[in-house]
């Protein structure tokens, strides 16, 4: 796919400007995705035109930074990414595959001066890592992020979290990892599947999608009313006590 604008590089700047970039460019800055919420992006993209699924991705700009050996690092949309990336593996309208999936991207800062410890330091000062596994766990080293869009790995919670917000259970909010928080407040208080109690499943093979549907809401409302009672307080979108 093909946005007619400049290719990004390693010398491509900040400014207001667009560029195009390969998906498998692209470098993680998580480890987990909420992968209900990237398979429903997936499934509403495989039956875009090639100009629907364009004018889609130029109005859904992906921010990166340059830097740590002029690689791109993704500080937003990971889900969006991902989608693209599974949309290119199969039959789509709009023809994409592996060679040629791309996304539109701002370039937030080039950092490329920076390297290791330094890039890292900077990154994590402007909260555009996010160093725990998909299970909630870490810190983790910078070292363990996944090398490419494709290896990140399902984390239950988060797609709950999307599930929540989607049902008005709290409201989107522009602060850091806001739904990571909400993920880490869902962990910490529901278990997703018995299955796990019985040592048959691991989280991160959890679809809540995938459920029957009496389960599916089931957990929906328990999420729900837990995000409306007076334990959420406090967290990003918090929308009042449900009692």
């Amino acid at each position: 796919m093909d946005f007619n604008y400049e290719e990004c590089t390693a010398r491509s700047h900040r400014g207001g400007q667009f560029y195009q970039l390969r998906v498998a460019d692209l470098h993680p800055t998580q480890s987990g995705v909420g992968l209900d919420e990237v398979n429903a992006k997936a499934e509403a993209m495989r039956t875009k035109s090639k100009d629907d699924l364009a004018a889609y991705l130029i109005t859904h700009p992906v921010p990166i930074v340059i830097g740590n050996g002029d690689k791109f690092y993704l500080t937003d949309h990971h889900h969006l990414a991902r989608a693209v990336w599974d949309v290119a593996q199969g039959k789509n309208q709009a023809g994409i595959d592996q060679g040629n999936a791309r996304v539109v991207v701002e370039v937030m800062y080039n950092w490329s001066i920076l390297k290791d410890y330094n890039f890292w330091k900077a990154m994590h000062d402007n909260r555009w890592v996010y160093l725990f596994d998909p299970m909630g766990g870490g810190p983790v080293q910078p070292d363990a992020l996944p090398k490419h869009i494709k290896d990140l790995r399902n984390d239950p919670y988060r797609g709950l979290a999307w599930y929540v917000r989607t049902h008005f259970g709290y409201d989107k909010m522009a602060a850091d990892f806001a739904e990571f928080q909400w993920a880490q407040f869902f962990r910490m208080r529901m278990i997703l599947d018995n299955r796990l109690l019985r040592n048959a499943i691991e989280d991160v093979d959890i679809l809540i999608s995938k459920m029957k549907a009496e389960d599916q809401q089931a957990i929906i409302e328990q999420a729900i009313h837990l995000a409306s009672s007076g334990e959420a307080a406090g967290l990003p979108g918090y929308v009042g006590h449900g009692g």
